[in-house]
């Protein structure tokens, strides 16, 4: 018997990442995945045996795709600080860019889904540290001031992330004026290129000075 065609799970995964920021992977059906791929459902569980392996699949495809940009952007002969500045833009327009995937999947994480918790800990240190990396490396050659890591990580996820996946908790909700404001006029000033850019720049510039 022949193996099935591999642009099945091709169709399928494609399908998975449309689905998955509208559904989680709770609310994921392997009946929907199939007819939004045009491929039987037979051939779903013959690819990837349960939805379970195949969210994860789905995620690790998308986490895959981010962190090479990313090790590209943290990379390089360039200094330390502006390593940084890369990183942490690439780490903004990802957010953006996923924005209600990350909100169903924190849904999922508060509901206990042990799968979508395992995800996040086999796979968001790595750029995790890659930051903290290139934050001690500024931190030693004088370009950020000496303050507490953590915090000094909190305030530039406020100033890179939270923007994004707060706009995607608004759109989940179907909130069409939050904050007084229609949905659409908050995402150039919140999350263009340049609002994130100018964000990051803002946030390394206060780091920049010595904490009290």
């Amino acid at each position: 018997m022949s193996r099935p065609s591999r642009n099945q799970d091709q169709l399928l995964l494609a399908a998975g990442r449309k689905l998955l920021p509208e559904a989680g992977i709770s609310g994921l059906s392997v009946r929907r995945v199939a007819v939004t791929a045009g491929v039987n459902p037979g051939m779903f569980h013959y690819h990837f045996k349960t939805k379970r392996a195949f969210a994860r699949k789905v995620l690790e495809d998308i986490y895959e795709e981010f962190f090479k940009g990313f090790s590209v952007e943290s990379g390089g002969d360039a200094p330390p600080l502006e390593r940084l500045r890369r990183a942490l833009n690439a780490l903004g327009r990802f957010a953006r860019d996923n924005r209600r995937l990350l909100v169903m999947l924190l849904h999922d994480v508060v509901a206990g889904d042990a799968e979508v918790a395992g995800f996040a800990r086999s796979n968001f240190p790595r750029h995790l540290r890659i930051i903290l990396g290139l934050f001690r490396e500024c931190q030693a050659d004088g370009s950020l001031a000496k303050a507490p890591l953590p915090n000094c990580l909190a305030f530039l996820a406020a100033a890179t992330a939270a923007p994004a996946v707060a706009l995607g908790l608004f759109q989940a909700a179907a909130s069409r004026h939050p904050l007084g404001l229609a949905t659409k006029l908050l995402e150039p000033p919140l999350i263009s290129d340049a609002a994130i850019a100018a964000r990051v720049d803002w946030g390394l510039s206060a780091l920049s000075k010595e904490a009290p």
